[in-house]
C-alpha cells in the first residue's frame, strides 16, 4: 500500500490557509507549521493599534480554522531550514518533516531598507506584539497631553507621523483622529 501525498504548507497566514483549505478534499495529507497557533487578520491590525479591538478579536486558532479539514493538521514550530534535495523542513527544535509537495507561504515583515536604526521610531505593524507596542505609545501620548496645559507641549504630544499611505496608514490616521475627537476637550 502506497502512502498518500505530504504536502507542507509553511505559514498560517492567508496564503497559507487559501492553500490548506484548496487541498481540503484532495488525497493529500496536509501539515500547515507556523511559528504561531493563530491566524492573525492583519488588515484590522490598526484596531488592535488605537485600541477599538482586542488581540483576541483578530487572532482565529489555526486548529479552529481547518477543524473541519480531515487532512489537515496544524503544528506550532518555525522552519529553520529548508531542503529541497532531501525534501524535509526543520524546525527550530530540530524536528523534521519529509514533503512531497512544499508550499511556503511564510508571510513577510517590515523593511526598513539597511536602515535598522529607524525600526525603534518606525515600528512596523505585522504582528500583534508590535499593534499592542503602537496601541501603548497612543494612548500614553493621550494621557500626557490630557494633563498639559501649555497648547505648544500639547500639539507636540500629539503629533503622530504614518509613514505609508495604504489602507492601513489611512485607516490608522482616520482612527487616530477619533480617539483625538472623542478624548480631549
Amino acid at each position: 500500500m502506497t502512502e498518500r501525498h505530504r504536502v507542507i504548507i509553511v505559514g498560517g497566514g492567508f496564503g497559507g490557509l487559501r492553500a490548506a483549505r484548496a487541498l481540503k478534499s484532495a488525497p493529500v495529507d496536509v501539515t500547515l507549521i507556523d511559528r504561531r497557533n493563530y491566524h492573525l487578520f492583519q488588515p484590522l491590525l490598526y484596531q488592535v493599534a488605537t485600541g477599538s479591538l482586542s488581540p483576541g478579536q483578530i487572532a482565529a486558532p489555526l486548529r479552529s480554522v481547518l477543524s473541519r479539514q480531515k487532512n489537515t493538521r496544524v503544528l506550532m514550530g518555525e522552519v529553520v531550514d529548508l531542503d529541497p534535495v532531501a525534501k524535509r523542513v526543520v524546525l527550530a527544535d530540530g524536528a523534521t518533516f519529509e514533503y512531497d509537495s512544499l508550499i511556503v507561504a511564510a508571510g513577510s515583515q517590515t523593511s526598513y531598507y539597511g536602515h535598522d536604526l529607524w525600526r525603534e521610531w518606525a515600528p512596523g505593524m505585522k504582528s500583534v506584539e508590535e499593534a499592542t507596542n503602537i496601541r501603548h505609545k497612543i494612548l500614553y501620548a493621550f494621557e500626557v497631553a490630557e494633563r498639559l496645559t501649555d497648547p505648544a507641549l500639547r500639539r507636540a504630544w500629539l503629533r503622530f507621523v504614518i509613514v505609508g499611505a495604504g489602507a492601513t496608514g489611512v485607516e490608522l490616521a482616520g482612527a487616530i483622529g477619533e480617539i483625538a475627537r472623542q478624548t480631549l476637550k
